[in-house]
């Protein structure tokens, strides 16, 4: 009798303890993360840099970049931008520098659900090739040793003096034997070309409104008269 009793206590306990069960609550991922690093040629981090969000809204009749956030890179360069939707996001930093010379990163990167997008970038990369030749009015000959500068158009005057152009020049050079002078200058953005005398500083002539674009070459001639 007593074996049957514990039999029975047993029986229970178990049909019990089938009975019980545990809910566990599964919650699914629907977001990715994203974070930008911005570097200088040598991989140091560049601090301070704004770079902002933007997410691309394309309708039948346009295509407009809707600005969500920005941030400030932290001391190693990194942007972390957290939880984002899955999509397809444009970053800006319009404040990089490197060696004194603003440079435009602007670059799309995809975000995907559960995942982290861990993004790098060289900001000097964005940049392209301006290759320059000076030629004389009087004979199409070319010319070496014309001092050249590149000036922001933002930054350019043309009243300035050679010197004052020389202050907030990003790049500065002479010709060659066969007049030619190239510079790798940042992609996008626009520039000022002034010639001038070596000797006497004297202004020859300009150009304010030259680019390239990320990766291009772009062969230029001016040419300048000499008495």
């Amino acid at each position: 009798m007593k074996s049957k009793l514990t039999l029975l206590i047993l029986l229970v306990a178990v049909f019990i303890s089938c009975k019980k069960t545990t809910n566990v609550d599964v919650k699914l991922s629907t977001s990715g993360k994203l974070t930008y690093k911005l570097t200088d040629d040598a991989g140091k981090g560049l601090a301070n840099v704004k770079v902002s969000l933007f997410d691309r809204t394309d309708t039948y009749y346009s295509n407009t970049n809707i600005l969500l956030e920005t941030r400030l890179t932290d001391p190693s360069g990194l942007a972390d931008f957290g939880d984002l939707n899955p999509s397809n996001y444009l970053l800006v930093a319009d404040s990089a520098k490197v060696n004194n010379v603003a440079y435009i990163v602007q670059e799309y990167v995809q975000v995907l659900t559960g995942a982290v997008k861990a993004k790098e970038t060289k900001v000097t990369d964005y940049s392209g090739t301006f290759a320059l030749t000076v030629r004389s009015y009087n004979n199409n000959q070319p010319l070496k040793n014309i001092g050249v500068i590149m000036v922001p158009s933002n930054k350019f005057n043309y009243s300035s003096t050679t010197a004052t152009n020389l202050k907030v020049a990003d790049f500065t050079g002479v010709t060659n034997d066969a007049g030619l002078i190239t510079f790798k200058i940042p992609s996008n953005k626009q520039y000022a070309v002034y010639l001038y005398n070596t000797v006497t500083n004297a202004s020859y002539n300009y150009n304010n409104s030259v680019s390239v674009q990320k990766d291009a070459t772009v062969n230029y001639l001016m040419n300048i008269y000499q008495p």
